[in-house]
């Protein structure tokens, strides 16, 4: 076995370890853009339900004010007749 043998040898052995190394490179990348659309996913998801429990808290809000309102305002039922 000559020199340049051993060094083709070496190159081929380089070359097929950064080959390997790229490969497990792109399969983190590709598990890393699946999490990351996941995640996309599930912050729609959780912005969506934000809005509507928002909505839901405006209405719960809306009834509330009205309630207190309408205690605040004396009824026909609380006045005396005038005979009295």
């Amino acid at each position: 076995m000559t020199e340049q043998d051993t060094t083709e040898e070496s190159t081929a052995s380089q070359l097929t370890a950064l080959q390997q190394q790229l490969l497990t490179m792109q399969e983190s990348l590709m598990h890393l853009q699946h999490d990351q659309q996941q995640m996309h996913e599930v912050l729609l998801a959780q912005q969506e339900e934000i809005g509507r429990l928002n909505a839901n808290l405006a209405k719960v809000n809306g009834s509330m004010e009205r309630l207190l309102s309408a205690e605040e305002r004396p009824t026909f039922e609380d006045d005396k007749p005038p005979h009295y």
